[in-house]
């Protein structure tokens, strides 16, 4: 993976970020912030070597540049994740995912479990709740996946887009291959395989979507293709 910083210029990066923005003196060990940060490496190189976009990937080369703030954001998810599958501190962990919620307006807690291949652009005001998600997701700016009053999340399938201002509310199974479009929200439904979404509940409309628009997005594996075709 090509990178704007070494991996000890990035494991001081973060250090710096999480004792400037947090000057309590109740700072994470340098041994155990060193693990969290390559887990987070290396589970961001695995996600990005899968995306087709040139901002992440080029020649098949994965990239990091901890200016850019989408990357950073994947960082910070993978890093405190990782330190929360680790049963690490949990007064660290909020420290980073805190740091996402200020400094890129995103919050994604520690405890959820996004796929191994995601990404995001510009995520401005995007909301990732506790839901169900499986490889190949796509998450712009503004979308929120959360639950309803009863506690109940979604379930999203492989291969889901979530433009701008889409929210997945509730009992949702969403299935694979599946594009949330621009200002749409879905509360307590289900939506197929291969469809395009359009709307606000409970006007919605289902398309039928055999684009597969996923496929411009990443590097599908094998399998996935398989399925499509």
């Amino acid at each position: 993976m090509n990178t704007s910083l070494s991996k000890q210029e990035i494991f001081s990066y973060i250090r710096n970020l999480l004792k400037y923005n947090f000057p309590d003196n109740n700072n994470i060990s340098d041994s155990s912030l060193k693990t969290m940060v390559n887990a987070g490496l290396d589970r961001l190189e695995y996600s990005f070597s899968n995306v087709k976009d040139k901002y992440f990937c080029e020649n098949d080369i994965p990239l990091f540049n901890h200016l850019n703030s989408d990357h950073m954001v994947v960082l910070l998810y993978y890093i405190a994740n990782s330190g929360f599958k680790l049963d690490y501190e949990r007064t660290n962990l909020e420290k980073i995912y805190y740091l996402n919620k200020f400094m890129h307006s995103v919050d994604i807690f520690y405890s959820v479990n996004l796929p191994d291949i995601f990404c995001v652009a510009h995520p401005l005001n995007t909301i990732l709740g506790h839901a169900k998600y499986d490889d190949y997701l796509y998450v712009y700016q503004n979308v929120t996946v959360g639950s309803t009053d009863e506690g109940i999340y979604p379930k999203l399938g492989k291969g889901v887009a979530l433009y701008s201002n889409t929210s997945i509310i509730g009992n949702c199974n969403i299935g694979d291959n599946v594009v949330m479009t621009a200002n749409s929200t879905i509360i307590n439904q289900n939506i197929p395989n291969d469809s395009m979404v359009t709307g606000y509940y409970p006007n919605n409309r289902i398309i039928d979507n055999k684009k597969h628009v996923i496929n411009r997005l990443f590097n599908v594996g094998a399998q996935y293709e398989e399925k499509q075709s």
